[in-house]
C-alpha cells in the first residue's frame, strides 16, 4: 500500500501495457510500509462554528499527528509556510515516533497571507526526506486579519462570545464604518495542545480563563508557564476565580494575581449591582429573590501592586493588576455558574474586564492624523501605525528611487529606438535593413549597460541597514524586553543569516571592526545572547489589503528559495534569507531577559495624577528629549546627561494626549537627512502610548496601531507605574550578519522606557 501523500501526486489518466504489467508485478512485491506518515494536521485555534483558526502575520501552534512505521522514527519535522513576500519559511522541530505508535506534536509557524499553505515534511537522521504532507488535511482555513482582535477563552467562561454582537465589533458582514470584527476562539484544555511556549498565544488580544473547569487547571499545571511568560511580554490575562480559589492560589496562576485569594466570603444578590456599574449594563445582574452568592475572598491588594476596579462595599469584585509588561485582571467568582451566566448584559462586563476599545482602521478616503498637530495627511493605503513604520525604513541615506513616471518615460524611448528607431536609421541613412542584425543587438547591449551601470550610481554598491531599537525595563522586576525592525538593503543577489543579540545597557559598546563604524551595531562574528534572554528573529509584515501587505491573499515570492529558523524548535534566527539586488527585506526581532535599570528615582505621587520626586540617569550617556509619564500626564524632562539627576515637580508638565498631538509624523517627507532620528522617534513614541487618546476619538482623526499593539504600555499607566522614556545614542542590540560582501552602513534610532517604582509615601 503506498503511503497517502504519493497517492495523491500519481493520478494516470491511462494504463498501458507495461503499466499493467508492472502494476500486476507488486501483488507479488509488496511495497514496504512508509517509515512515517502524518495523519492529522491542525491549524491554531477552534471556535463554535470555526475550524483551524489562525491570525496572518503571527505565530500560530500547529498539531500534527504523526503515524510510526514497521520502525521507531526519530529525525526532524519541518514546517514551512511562506512570509508576507511568499517565500517559503521553515520552522523545524525534532522528533521521536516508536514503531507502530501514534504521537501528538505542537509545532509553529507564522503565515503571511490568508490563504497560506502548510507544509509539514519528515527527515530521518540522514537528512532524508521520509514523508510530505500539505494542509490538505486541515481541509477548511479560518484566517483572522492583522487589524482584526482575537480573544481565546479557556474552561467555559459564560458571555464571551456575545461580545462580538455588541455595538462597535460584529463580523464582517453587519461592520458599518469605524467598527471591528472580533472572533472570539477555544482553547482546548488537554495537555497536549495547550501551547507549550509563550509565543503560541501571540495571536491573541487578551485571554480569558475560567479556573471552574478542574481539566484546565490540570493542563495548566503541565504548560501553564506559557501563558505566565505570555502575560510578562505583555498580554492580558483575565482570570475569573470562586470556588476553586484554593487551587488557582497554589497554581502556576499565583504569582500573577493582582490579589491574594484567602478563602470564600458571602454576599447579597443585591450587593452585586455594582457590577451594573461597573458594566454600563441596562439590566441588572442582581435579584431580590435571588439566592446569596459566595465570591472570592481578595486580600494583599496594596501589596501586589493591585487596583480595585469594581467592588460591594468592602468586598472587591475585579481587581487589577501588573505583572511585568502585562497586566492580570483578577474576578471574583465564578463566571460560568449563577447569578452571572444568566445576566443578559454580561458581554459588556468582558468587554470592560478585557479592556477592550475600538481598534479599528480609517475608513478609505478619510484624513488621517498620527503624531497629531496641525499637519494632516491624505489616506492612501496607510491604515497602520506599522506601515508608517516602514515607510520609514524604507528610505536610505544615499539611495535614489527613481519615480516611476520618469521608468515609464524611459521604457517608451527605449521601445522608439528599438522599433521605429532602428528601422528608419537602417532605411533612411545607411540604407541596408539587413544590418539589423548588428544594430538590433547592439542597442540592446548598450541600453542595458546603461541601465546596469545608472542603478549602481543611483542604488550605490554598499550594504545599507535601517535599524531602530525599542527596549523597555521593568526596574522593580529587574526585566527587560526589547524589540528591534531591522530593513536590510542588499547591493547583491545574496543569502544572508541574520541574528540579533541584545547589549547591555549599563556597558560600553563592543570594539568597531576593521572598516567600518557601524560595528557597534552589527557584526559578522558569531554571538550569543546574554544568559538567561531569549530572542526571536521574524519577518515583518503590515496589515495593509494591497501589494505588499498581508491583507491580501497568497504571492509568488521574488526569492529563489526560502529560509530557516533556528535552531530547532526556536527562531533565535534566521538562515539563507536571500535578498534580491537592490531590493530590501525588513525583520523584527523580540527579546526578554534580565537587565539593571538604566534610572532610578525616587517618586511620590501627589494628589491623583500628580509626581513629586527625582529621576537620575545611569547610563554613561545622555537620554535624549526625554518624558515622564505618569497616568495622563506628561513631564518633559529634557536632556539628562550620564549621572544627572532632575527634579520631577520642577519641570512642566502636559496632558499626555496633548503632547503625542504635537509630534507630528509627515509619512511624504524624507527622512534621509538627520531629522530622521527625530521623524522615528516621534512615531516610536505613537506606538509606545497610542490608547492614551480617548476612546471617543474617531477612527479618521488616529491610525491604529494592531500589529504593533504589545509596544503599547498605556495600560500601565492607568496602574499607577510612572514611565521615563527618552533616546539614546547607542545601539541596543547588535545585528550579526552571516555572509555580508561587507561592512554595512547602518542608520540607528534607540528608543528607552522604563518602568520606575513609585514610593508609597
Amino acid at each position: 500500500m503506498l503511503p497517502g501523500w504519493v497517492r495523491r501526486r500519481i493520478r494516470p489518466r491511462g494504463l498501458s501495457g507495461v503499466s499493467m504489467l508492472i502494476i500486476g508485478l507488486t501483488g507479488l512485491f509488496p511495497v514496504s510500509a512508509p517509515a512515517v506518515e502524518v495523519e492529522n494536521l491542525r491549524v491554531g485555534f477552534s471556535s463554535n462554528s470555526l475550524n483551524n483558526l489562525f491570525k496572518v502575520g503571527t505565530w500560530t501552534p500547529l498539531e500534527v499527528q504523526l503515524k510510526g512505521g514497521a520502525q521507531r522514527f526519530t529525525g526532524m519535522m519541518v514546517v514551512e509556510v511562506p512570509d508576507d513576500d511568499g517565500t517559503p519559511t521553515a520552522f523545524r522541530l525534532p522528533v521521536d515516533v516508536p514503531a507502530g505508535g501514534s504521537v501528538r506534536y505542537v509545532t509553529y509557524a507564522r503565515p503571511g497571507s490568508r490563504d497560506p499553505s502548510f507544509v509539514v515534511r519528515l527527515y530521518d537522521e540522514s537528512g532524508r526526506r521520509r514523508a510530505e504532507s500539505d494542509n490538505a488535511n486541515a481541509k477548511t482555513l479560518s484566517p483572522i486579519m492583522p487589524d482584526e482582535t482575537l480573544l481565546l477563552t479557556l474552561g467555559k467562561p459564560s458571555g464571551v462570545d456575545q461580545v462580538a454582537g455588541l455595538p462597535g465589533f460584529g463580523n464582517k458582514t453587519d461592520l458599518s464604518p469605524g467598527q471591528q470584527e472580533l472572533t472570539v476562539a477555544h482553547v482546548e484544555p488537554q495537555s497536549g495542545t495547550l501551547p507549550g511556549r509563550w509565543y503560541g498565544y501571540d495571536a491573541a488580544d487578551a485571554i480569558v480563563i475560567d479556573t471552574n473547569d478542574k481539566e484546565l487547571m490540570e493542563a495548566l499545571s503541565v504548560r501553564g508557564q506559557a501563558i505566565v511568560e505570555w502575560v510578562a511580554r505583555g498580554g492580558h490575562l483575565v482570570v475569573a476565580l470562586g470556588a476553586n480559589w484554593q487551587s488557582v492560589r497554589d497554581s502556576v496562576l499565583g504569582p500573577l494575581l493582582p490579589a491574594l485569594p484567602t478563602g470564600q466570603i458571602q454576599l447579597k444578590s443585591l450587593d452585586l449591582k455594582t457590577l451594573d456599574t461597573f458594566a454600563g449594563a441596562a439590566k441588572s445582574i442582581a435579584s431580590p429573590d435571588a439566592p446569596p452568592v459566595l465570591v472570592a475572598k481578595l486580600e494583599q491588594i496594596d501589596e501586589r501592586g493591585g487596583r480595585i476596579l469594581s467592588a460591594a462595599s468592602d468586598v472587591p469584585l475585579v481587581v487589577r493588576g501588573a505583572y511585568q509588561f502585562g497586566r492580570v485582571t483578577l474576578v471574583a467568582f465564578d463566571t460560568d455558574q449563577k447569578p452571572f451566566a444568566d445576566w443578559p448584559d454580561r458581554a459588556q462586563f468582558w468587554v470592560k474586564a478585557m479592556d477592550l476599545r475600538g481598534r479599528s482602521a480609517p475608513a478609505p478616503g478619510a484624513t488621517v492624523q498620527i503624531g497629531g498637530g496641525g499637519r494632516r495627511m491624505y489616506q492612501t493605503g496607510i491604515s497602520d501605525l506599522s506601515t508608517q513604520l516602514r515607510a520609514t525604513l524604507e528610505q536610505f541615506p544615499g539611495v535614489k528611487l527613481i519615480p516611476f513616471g520618469w521608468v515609464a518615460f524611459f521604457i517608451f524611448l527605449y521601445i522608439l529606438l528599438i522599433g521605429p528607431g532602428d528601422y528608419f536609421f537602417l532605411k533612411k541613412v545607411v540604407k541596408r535593413m539587413e544590418f539589423t542584425w548588428v544594430t538590433f543587438p547592439l542597442i540592446v547591449l548598450t541600453v542595458s549597460l546603461l541601465a546596469y551601470f545608472a542603478a549602481y550610481l543611483v542604488k550605490g554598491r554598499d550594504l545599507r541597514i535601517n535599524k531602530v531599537d525599542v527596549v523597555d525595563v521593568d526596574a522593580a522586576a529587574g526585566q527587560a524586553r526589547g524589540t528591534t525592525f531591522v530593513n536590510l538593503f542588499s547591493p547583491q543577489n545574496r543569502d544572508y543569516d541574520i541574528s540579533v543579540v541584545p547589549l547591555p545597557l549599563d556597558r560600553d559598546l563592543p570594539a568597531a571592526e576593521p572598516g567600518g563604524s557601524a560595528a557597534a551595531s552589527t557584526t559578522t562574528k558569531a554571538a550569543r545572547p546574554p544568559a538567561g534572554t531569549e530572542v526571536m528573529v521574524t519577518w515583518l509584515g503590515v496589515p495593509e489589503a494591497g501589494f505588499g501587505g498581508m491583507g491580501g491573499g497568497g504571492r509568488i515570492g521574488f526569492s529563489n528559495g526560502g529560509y530557516t529558523s533556528a535552531p530547532p524548535g526556536s527562531s533565535e534566527s534566521l538562515e539563507g534569507v536571500r535578498i534580491p539586488i537592490w531590493s530590501t527585506k525588513l525583520l523584527t526581532a523580540r527579546w526578554f531577559g534580565p537587565s539593571t535599570s538604566p534610572a532610578e528615582a525616587d517618586l511620590i505621587r501627589v494628589g491623583s495624577d500628580r509626581l513629586n520626586g527625582t529621576v537620575t540617569n545611569k547610563l554613561s550617556v545622555p537620554l535624549n528629549d526625554a518624558i515622564l509619564a505618569f497616568k495622563k500626564h506628561v513631564y518633559q524632562l529634557g536632556t539628562l546627561a550620564p549621572g544627572a539627576t532632575v527634579r520631577v515637580e520642577l519641570k512642566q508638565d502636559r496632558q499626555l494626549p496633548n503632547f503625542l498631538k504635537s509630534k507630528t509624523v509627515n509619512p511624504s517627507a524624507e527622512t534621509n537627512s538627520a531629522g530622521n532620528q527625530s521623524v522615528r522617534s516621534d512615531l516610536v513614541l505613537a506606538l509606545m502610548f497610542h490608547d492614551s487618546q480617548p476612546a471617543s476619538v474617531s477612527s479618521d482623526q488616529q491610525v491604529p496601531s494592531n500589529t504593533l499593539h504589545y509596544l503599547d504600555l498605556t495600560g500601565q499607566l492607568t496602574l499607577e507605574r510612572p514611565m521615563l522614556v527618552g533616546r539614546i545614542d547607542r545601539p541596543a542590540s547588535q545585528l550579526v550578519l552571516g555572509n555580508a560582501s561587507n561592512i554595512p552602513k547602518v542608520n540607528q534610532t534607540t528608543m528607552i522606557r522604563v518602568i520606575l517604582p513609585l514610593n508609597s509615601k
